[in-house]
């Protein structure tokens, strides 16, 4: 009896080495969707950042005349409604750069040609409003929320931080808060949206307009904007001393009312 008994044991022991153990579950990936709106909810809660501008590709023009092409800008921002940005530019073929502080709905510019090295009171991007742009609901919220064609293509390094990395695509006008209202088209971008995988916020954004590739510039407009320094306390914005330009201004100038208009029609506002 006892001999059939261990038969048995033995049968059942070597029937489960034989089965192995049960195939755990994956884990699904997160959902692209929610990582967005999560990170984009996280962003009008920022009471300080920094930001980094990045343009490649074919350029892109700030005025209407298209004499100042845009290359760059480094800044800050500080809740609820204040930016300060250094912009890398080239005017009229000249490099250069552009000093901007804006408070709420003042903006303020220096440019050694543009306004002769002084600050001025005048516009660089029209209807730009920081406070619209980080906590408003039609400003970088919108903006990723706005993009469609989801893709999650995992968790991958980003200079030393693993980020979640989503694709996506959206109208030019639904996006053109992410470059503080510079991008032009009315085509389809296509978006790389990089999420830190540790807090869920955003660190990188790149947006491509296919649109705007040809002959002579094979490659496309592309936008990079990172953000970084989150709730960073020792960022600040002063707002500048504004100058008087002098009765005989440089050629160059002329009067304030001739200096180039940086607005564009049909340009949103974030």
């Amino acid at each position: 009896m006892r001999s059939s008994q261990a038969a048995i044991l033995l049968t059942c022991l070597m029937l489960a080495a034989c089965s192995g153990a049960p195939a755990a579950t994956p884990t699904p990936p997160p959902d692209p969707r929610a990582l967005l709106s999560a990170a984009a909810a996280d962003i009008q809660t920022a009471s300080a950042l920094r930001f980094k501008l990045q343009l490649t590709g074919a350029p892109a023009f700030i005025d209407d005349a298209n004499l100042i092409s845009f290359n760059s800008a480094d800044g800050v921002y500080v809740a609820p409604d204040k930016v300060s940005a250094r912009v890398s530019a080239a005017v009229g073929g000249v490099a250069g750069q552009i000093d901007i502080v804006a408070v709420g709905n003042e903006q303020y510019m220096k440019h050694a040609l543009l306004t002769a090295n002084r600050w001025l009171n005048m516009q660089f991007s029209p209807g730009f409003n920081a406070d619209q742009l980080i906590r408003g609901e039609l400003g970088i919220k919108y903006a990723l929320n706005a993009l469609t064609d989801l893709t999650y293509n995992g968790v991958v390094d980003l200079f030393g931080t693993r980020v979640h990395h989503i694709s996506g695509k959206a109208s030019v006008a639904d996006i053109s808060a992410v470059t503080v209202n510079l991008i032009r088209g009315t085509g389809i971008a296509n978006a790389e949206i990089y999420i830190n995988a540790e807090n869920g916020r955003v660190e990188r954004i790149v947006l491509v307009q296919p649109e705007t590739a040809g002959a002579q510039q094979p490659e496309p407009t592309t936008w990079t904007m990172e953000l970084f320094d989150y709730n960073d306390r020792s960022i600040s914005v002063e707002v500048p001393q504004v100058e008087r330009l002098p009765t005989a201004a440089p050629s160059v100038l002329g009067a304030p009312d001739a200096l180039p208009t940086l607005s564009r029609e049909g340009t949103q506002a974030p």
